[in-house]
């Protein structure tokens, strides 16, 4: 049986590998925030990265620091940049083993490992320069350590947990729900050792707090209280109580949390938040602390307008989710008192929940977001560049930074409006992002503009981007 087991999870581990590399090796173009990203790390020295970005970008200095070593040492192109997300994914995934092993879960191991690789959200973070996969990575690590009770020295906890924070923001949430279950509810020995060990732990958080009150001082505090944050978030932050109460975005935030964990399917999120029930329930003190406490967390601080709750910031709560979800689907199975068929039924609810989030087809269909690169370097000649602002970011970045579509020194380009250009003229008008509805609305509003003036106007479909050629002739 143990040699099943481990058989089992070996090929499982095998096969999301192989999808998650897949995904990585396409190379997919960068997408808006993620050119962003790349600009910054191209533009800036080492200890550069260790204050507030430009572009309106935030990520921790240790990820980037990380991932402009990347950039160095292999070239500043698609897969380079983008190791540190796919080391964050190899992070989670030693993490949920280890927690399981701890646990003791059993062949029920290979549920959380199996979420975590068919997870559409985890899927695209583990091939993207954000680092959000990061998160999940180090979220799931602190998990397994927590789990393992006393195998780590309280020197390890202590230096892991002050770097962690450097290489993930949401780490704070999760060390601060690690740290307080063990300072609440440590193990059953005698009363003095339990004393020592709390004054420990109260040691060890505080170190943790200092490092991150030095990341908020020297990185963090700039971007507190943004106005385009802000505006940006509005509607992913938690509603305190008040006046007219938010109802609905209330509801579509919770509604949001399982969808991100499960599958976007009904009966994903029906039976995901069931089997959680179940899971909390069953679980001990120590164990609800450690695995729902970063969230419980990260919804009060969200009520303060200081975290929003979009779902790729939340990546950092899965593993718990997953593992408590997993602890209460081991007890309703092992406890049931259904025929044999029937209780296999538990079983087959879960592979359907699995297969609901169509992540296999990503095998011979890799993830792609944005047509930036085909944007930035297929343009025909003679037509001067007028760039949509959502175009700037993948058009420098494909210019000037990477390695084999660089030009060595950028095209002539304006940025603005079509109105604002000298004419008459030949342009070509660049748009990327056309998920959102005011860029496919400046398509539009361009092309009518410029066919008013009697130019002759063609244009160039992408995906989710899109060239517009103005020839207003001589």
């Amino acid at each position: 049986m143990a040699n099943s087991l481990k058989w089992s999870c070996l090929v499982l581990i095998v096969l999301g590998a192989i999808l998650w590399l897949i995904n990585w090796w396409a190379g997919r173009p960068l997408f808006l925030d993620e050119a962003n990203v790349a600009r910054n790390l191209f533009d800036r020295s080492f200890s550069g990265l260790f204050s507030p970005l430009d572009h309106r970008q935030y990520a921790p200095p240790l990820y980037l620091v990380a991932a402009k070593l990347c950039g160095e040492l292999f070239g500043y192109g698609e897969r380079a940049l983008r190791l540190p997300a796919l080391a964050g994914g190899t992070l989670a995934i030693i993490g949920l083993f280890l927690t399981g092993k701890s646990l003791k879960l059993g062949w029920w191991l290979l549920l959380p490992l199996a979420l975590a690789f068919l997870n559409p959200d985890v899927l695209r973070y583990v091939s993207e320069v954000k680092p959000y996969s990061i998160d999940l990575g180090v979220a799931a690590l602190i998990t397994g350590m927590a789990c393992t009770k006393h195998r780590f020295s309280w020197v390890i906890w202590g230096i892991a947990g002050v770097l962690m924070i450097w290489l993930s923001l949401p780490a704070v949430f999760v060390l601060a729900a690690a740290g307080a279950a063990q300072f609440m509810f440590p193990e059953a020995n005698e009363s003095k050792q339990q004393q020592s060990e709390r004054l420990i732990w109260l040691g060890i958080g505080t170190c943790w707090l200092l490092s991150f009150a030095l990341l908020y001082l020297t990185v963090l505090r700039p971007a507190i209280g943004s106005s385009y944050l802000n505006t940006y978030h509005e509607t992913y932050f938690f509603p305190l109580p008040q006046q007219n109460y938010p109802w609905e975005q209330l509801g579509n935030l919770l509604f949001s949390i399982p969808k991100l964990a499960f599958g976007f399917t009904a009966i994903a999120i029906v039976f995901g938040t069931a089997a959680l029930v179940a899971g909390w329930l069953r679980s001990s003190w120590f164990h609800r602390t450690l695995l729902v406490g970063p969230l419980l967390l990260v919804l009060v601080v969200s009520g303060f307008g200081y975290y929003s709750l979009i779902p790729r910031l939340l990546l950092f709560v899965l593993p718990g989710l997953w593992v408590l979800a997993t602890m209460g689907s081991k007890y309703v199975f092992e406890t049931t008192n259904l025929p044999g068929l029937w209780k296999y039924s538990f079983i087959v609810i879960w592979v359907l929940v699995l297969g609901g989030t169509n992540v296999v087809r990503h095998f011979w269909q890799p993830l792609s977001f944005s047509d930036a690169r085909r944007l930035a370097t297929s343009m025909e000649e003679g037509y001067t560049p007028v760039l949509h602002h959502g175009a700037v970011p993948g058009f420098d970045y494909y210019q000037r930074i990477h390695p084999e579509t660089r030009k060595g020194t950028l095209l002539e380009v304006q940025e603005g409006d079509i109105r604002t250009q000298e004419f008459p003229g030949k342009y070509v008008l660049l748009y990327d992002v056309l998920t959102q509805g005011n860029i496919r609305q400046s398509v539009q509003s361009d092309s009518t503009w410029a066919t008013a003036r009697g130019c002759k106007v063609k244009s160039e479909a992408m995906f989710r981007a899109k060239a517009v050629y103005v020839d207003c002739g001589e």
